[in-house]
């Protein structure tokens, strides 16, 4: 008995992937059709299932079971069947690329692979089958007569490791042929279209068994594709050649971007962190080929052995060093091809700008000229990257004695970056609150915990970030906040008792001092209390309540704290009626962007009171930001990008 002088079983566990689908089947048995000279490939697909429908619409997923592959190519003529009786064969390694162990990955699914040929030139017929236990003397041989080649291959028993019932494993593919048409294509396109230049036509049917529905892939489907070759030298001696085939084109929103090995797509670009996307209104393919990416894709060519960024003797190009010079190779095609694509990059940058101003200096020239078609997430990445490492470096360079002009210049733009950030901060709080301001609940909500944030009892005081920005920015250093504790025991040991919210938990009061509050000298204070924002027909005299309750409260922090001055607000909803009530007792309205802030300063207490109105109070917080960021606009990085294109096109 002539066996394949392997154990086939040995090599289907070890040499094909667990990643291997039903799909990989399909290109594998179709490109073998191609190889062999067919013109016309037909894809049966059976399910066991039935069609469960609701009127014309299926109401059930059916998914593929059996599949059976029939070609008009050559056939399993001598030479053929020798070679697929050898493992790792090198028979047409050189012209497809072919590593001799495809087959093997029909019996990573399936139990057997049956295949009958009938051939012209012997007028015979040739039936074999291919599992675990092949025999290649088993081959049945008949005379007969035909008039043209035709082989079938057909696939069928799922192994267990694919489905299996009683451990509810089922990794079958949806019997969708539109789906499995358009996978099909993306993968063999850079094949159909090798072929198609040749003025060999391919046609490949899909056949629903069950259902008689059938689609096609025709010579029509096939992109008409430019191309662009270009090299990548590792050293003086070592040099690899490159062809990125490209087609871009007005309509539709997709692209297509592929590494691909012996004419066949293996993965998309952003699997290699190299995420491209190209302007709405325009669609089309990247397919990027080289005699390396076919040196190193793995056995079911759905990966690659190429590093990230490390390279070695084996792999001495990383993608990082491939796509450096893809990216290169693109600009000029991107900006040949979409006219508008300067004004794109623009918006990109406004965009970023917009999102996050404290990273434009830090973006990449390589970036900034690719940011029309390279994903926008990953150039703010890179980005944040470079900011977060010039932190780092100003950090790791504090203290020293003397620093030189470059250490300077980094450590001032790395603090003006800092600022741009805090300032895009309270942006986006202040564009929080503004959406708010029609229900007063949730922005007194939101008010509340901004500025009565939960401070631990056990400590006398505690240091964070505050929020005082809110009400002026003299106050943004007065980082020291009194404990919910200390504000009690102040309050309590006068007989005093802080409003609180309804769960008791936390008082409508928070006291912030200038600096640490054991150092008694010159010692400053911001107290703020919340009153609710009812408008009720007497909430006027509630409120003005409240103003009352806060000189309080300044007399019993001032004695216990000893504190030298205190500016206090009281935070509300200010109407009409409060707002008179308040002119009447004395207090100053204050220009605003809304309505008027109320001031009265006590002598006697030296201490300021602030009445602000809610909505005052965001829009006040909002035009001092905008001070900032059209400072931050005028010398950005955008605003020299602008300027250039515009003397450019001049």
């Amino acid at each position: 008995m002539s066996q394949m002088l392997a154990n086939i079983k040995r090599v289907v566990e070890e040499e094909v992937g667990n990643r291997t689908t039903q799909m990989t089947i399909l290109y594998e048995a179709i490109i073998n059709s191609i190889h062999e000279g067919a013109h016309h490939i037909i894809c049966k697909l059976s399910s066991s299932e039935g069609i469960l429908k609701s009127g014309d619409e299926e109401i059930s997923e059916r998914k593929v079971d059996n599949i059976e592959v029939e070609d008009d190519g050559t056939g399993f003529g001598d030479a053929n069947y020798r070679s697929f009786c050898e493992y790792r064969t090198a028979y047409r390694q050189y012209e497809f690329g072919c590593k001799g162990v495809g087959r093997f990955a029909f019996l990573k699914i399936y139990n057997r692979a049956s295949y009958v040929s009938f051939l012209a030139e012997g007028q015979e017929k040739k039936a074999f089958i291919f599992d675990y236990d092949f025999d290649s003397n088993a081959v049945v041989c008949e005379d007969c007569t035909v008039t043209s080649n035709k082989t079938v291959l057909s696939l069928s028993g799922i192994r267990n490791r694919y489905l299996d019932e009683q451990k509810h494993i089922d990794r079958r593919i949806t019997m969708d042929l539109g789906v499995i048409r358009e996978t099909v294509l993306l993968h063999l396109v850079p094949t159909l279209f090798f072929y198609k230049q040749k003025g060999h036509t391919i046609l490949i049917d899909f056949l629903d068994i069950y259902s008689n529905n059938q689609v096609a892939i025709t010579g029509d489907d096939v992109p008409q594709f430019e191309n662009k070759p270009f090299d990548i030298c590792v050293n003086d001696n070592l040099t690899y050649s490159f062809v990125l085939y490209y087609r871009i084109q007005r309509g539709g929103d997709s692209l297509h971007a592929f590494y691909c090995a012996n004419r066949r797509t293996v993965c998309e670009f952003a699997e290699k962190d190299f995420k491209v996307s190209l302007p709405q209104g325009f669609s089309g393919y990247l397919l990027l080929e080289s005699p390396y990416l076919d040196d190193h894709v793995d056995n079911e060519r759905n990966d690659f052995a190429i590093h990230p960024l490390r390279t070695d003797l084996f792999s001495p190009l990383s993608w990082n060093h491939i796509n450096a010079h893809l990216k290169d190779i693109l600009l000029p095609i991107i900006g040949q091809t979409i006219p508008q694509y300067n004004e794109i990059r623009r918006t990109q940058l406004e965009s970023i700008q917009q999102e996050r101003p404290y990273l434009i200096n830090y973006i990449d020239d390589n970036d900034l000229d690719s940011l029309g078609f390279v994903d926008k997430k990953q150039v703010i990445e890179r980005a944040k990257k470079k900011f977060d490492a010039a932190k780092d470096k100003l950090i790791t360079h504090a203290g020293k004695k003397e620093y030189t002009d470059a250490e300077l210049q980094d450590a001032i733009q790395t603090a003006q970056n800092e600022l741009v950030a805090y300032i895009q901060d309270r942006v986006f709080i202040v564009e929080r609150l503004k959406t708010m301001l029609k229900d007063k609940e949730e922005s007194e909500k939101v008010i509340h915990n901004l500025f009565m944030e939960k401070y631990t009892d056990d400590d006398y005081f505690s240091i964070g970030k505050n929020n005082l920005w809110l009400l002026d920015d003299r106050f943004t250093s007065y980082s020291y906040a009194a404990s919910d504790r200390r504000i009690k025991e102040v309050l309590e040991s006068i007989h005093l008792k802080a409003a609180t919210e309804s769960d008791g938990d936390k008082p409508d009061l928070a006291l912030f001092f200038s600096h640490d509050p054991i150092n008694k000298k010159g010692l400053k204070s911001v107290l703020i209390e919340l009153k609710s924002f009812d408008d009720g027909p007497k909430a006027d005299r509630g409120k003005y309540a409240g103003v009352q309750q806060l000189i309080d409260y300044i007399v019993a922090f001032q004695s216990k704290e000893d504190i030298k001055e205190i500016w206090a607000f009281l935070v509300t909803d200010v109407d009409e009626n409060f707002g008179t009530r308040l002119i009447r007792n004395k207090y100053t309205p204050m220009f605003s962007t809304e309505r008027p802030i109320y001031h009265q300063y006590y002598d006697e207490l030296k201490a300021s009171i602030y009445v602000v109105g809610a909505k005052t109070l965001i829009l006040d917080a909002e035009a001092r930001n905008r001070v900032f960021i059209d400072i931050i606009k005028k010398n950005s990085r955008l605003n020299r990008f602008v300027s250039e294109q515009v003397a450019a096109e001049l």
